[in-house]
């Protein structure tokens, strides 16, 4: 009864459950798969067994094609159409039961999997430019939106020094600044394409090991050192600098291998096509037909092609050596296509057609990711400007504020220079004491603390890549918050010493 408890197990699960673009993603790499093996002339059994072994979301779907036939004796064209069926994802049952038809029907298998992956790489390449559009128009409007609601907070400010306020206005207006800029960031996360960037392999890249590592080491640190500076009441401006100095290393760690992980996405389509053309040409295998390659002409690639060879010269088994150069390239896409042409080659299939199969979908996904992160750089510029100027401005007018406060405070000491004085007027929030003003203080510092997480999750959100990119852009937003709390006061005095 295993079997039972595992098909209602499978089938139990809802298709919504998933993250449809990561299954689009994931169907379009799957598709490329199979057409590459499919060049072998493996057998139906042969095809989906290893379509069902591959870690990807889509693959769930070929596991139960796979199990339905192999269980309840049925051909694979039948288990397609009862899969298909059942399946709740338009476009993975359209496919499954036009495969069902070209099984049925005894179509050439393999090119009508190559057909079907073309089509399908159309179909996500339009996809993801559609959500890049629609990532620009929102990028601009998350700068509008932020830029407008934060002026209008600092507009406020400056009428409480010639009206009557209350604590409820001004904590409405820093509400209305938060909200607005948490909703700005949230909603470009969720219009932003999903897509895994760096694999999850064991081992992983040389700068993806020491990010990790020194996030183990220096982020602890920096937590107990920060604990320690907030029982000091030290300036939350220099509370903030520490925190980016400590985020600082391991983000710029992380984006030097984001870097260089795009550069090895973009080359390694040519490469698997090159292998592949010189082991048809030769008629030789992967390894003699690689020292045939010209290793310069494989960019960033060079160094990662050149110890594979080395490897496979040593008589190290083919799977560990290109096992290994996958993790140590520390990219998702690397790894899938070269999971795509190592095991066509394996399986029988000819070289140059399970390259092309492969390099395809390895060119496609990288040149979309080229237009995002063109996307990506303008508006991290964008951003970072952005942040720069509210938080000078923010702090600007509320150092202003204190001063002029101070200084009519200094004029006016006592209610009896008051009442000697009936027809000067009351200021705002001069005339109402240290509890509206601090709680002033208190909204300008969530302002900002807000718009530096905020404005660094954006940031992240557009661009995209691995998880820790995140510090490496909160470390900006951070240092230039504190940079700004802690220079800008003092230059405010300056003026008005000057002008006094």
């Amino acid at each position: 009864m295993k079997w039972l408890k595992f098909w209602v197990k499978e089938t139990k699960k809802p298709d919504s459950s998933f993250d449809l673009q990561l299954l689009e993603m994931d169907f379009f790499c799957q598709l490329a798969y199979m057409a590459a093996i499919a060049t072998s002339g493996i057998a139906r059994s042969g095809l989906f067994y290893h379509a069902a072994k591959l870690p990807y979301i889509a693959a769930r779907f070929f596991r139960r094609v796979d199990f339905v036939a192999k269980m309840f004796n049925h051909d694979y064209s039948q288990a397609c159409r009862i899969v298909g069926e059942k399946t709740k994802e338009p476009g993975i049952k359209a496919l499954l039961l036009r495969l069902s038809g070209a099984l049925s029907s005894g179509e050439d298998i393999a090119a009508f999997l190559a057909r079907e992956a073309m089509v399908l790489s159309e179909n996500y390449g339009n996809s993801y430019e559609r959500r890049l559009e629609l990532l620009r128009t929102w990028g601009d409007a998350y700068i509008a939106l932020v830029m407008t609601s934060a002026l209008v907070t600092v507009m406020s400010v400056v009428t409480m020094m010639i009206g009557s306020v209350t604590a409820s206005f001004i904590i409405s207006l820093a509400s209305l600044t938060i909200l607005s800029t948490i909703f700005g960031a949230w909603f470009l996360y969720h219009t932003a394409p999903r897509e895994s960037v760096n694999h999850s392999l064991p081992h992983r890249s040389r700068e993806q090991e020491l990010a990790r590592n020194l996030a183990k080491l220096i982020l602890p640190i920096g937590g107990i050192v920060l604990v320690c500076l907030l029982i000091m009441k030290v300036n939350i401006g220099l509370l903030l600098i520490v925190g980016s100095i400590f985020l600082f290393p391991v983000g710029f760690v992380v984006m030097i291998d984001d870097n260089k992980v795009s550069r090895r996405d973009d080359d390694i389509a040519a490469f698997l096509r090159s292998l592949g053309g010189v082991m048809r040409a030769i008629g030789a295998t992967a390894t003699e037909a690689m020292g045939r390659l010209d290793f310069r002409s494989l960019g960033i690639l060079k160094e990662d092609a050149g110890l594979l060879y080395t490897r496979l010269l040593a008589n190290i088994t083919p799977y560990g050596c290109w096992d290994r150069f996958v993790c140590e390239t520390g990219s998702e896409l690397v790894n899938r296509s070269v999971r795509s042409f190592w095991d066509g080659v394996t399986l029988g299939g000819e070289p140059q057609k399970v390259a092309n199969e492969a390099s395809s979908f390895a060119l496609k996904i990288s040149l979309l990711r080229a237009q995002r992160r063109q996307i990506a750089s303008g508006f991290t510029w964008l951003t970072i400007a952005m942040h720069v100027v509210l938080t000078t401005l923010s702090v600007f007018v509320y150092s202003v504020f204190v001063t002029f406060y101070q200084l009519v405070k200094t004029l006016m000491p006592g209610s009896g220079a008051m009442q000697s004085m009936p027809s000067m007027p009351t200021f705002g929030l001069f005339a109402q004491g240290n509890m509206q003003l601090d709680l002033l203080h208190f909204m300008v510092l969530l302002i900002i603390f807000m718009l530096t997480l905020a404005n660094a999750f954006a940031i992240y959100s557009v661009s995209g890549g691995h998880i820790l990119k995140l510090l490496f852009y909160t470390a900006l937003t951070a240092g230039i918050s504190g940079a700004v709390l802690i220079s800008v006061p003092p230059v405010v005095g300056m003026i008005f010493k000057m002008t006094s």
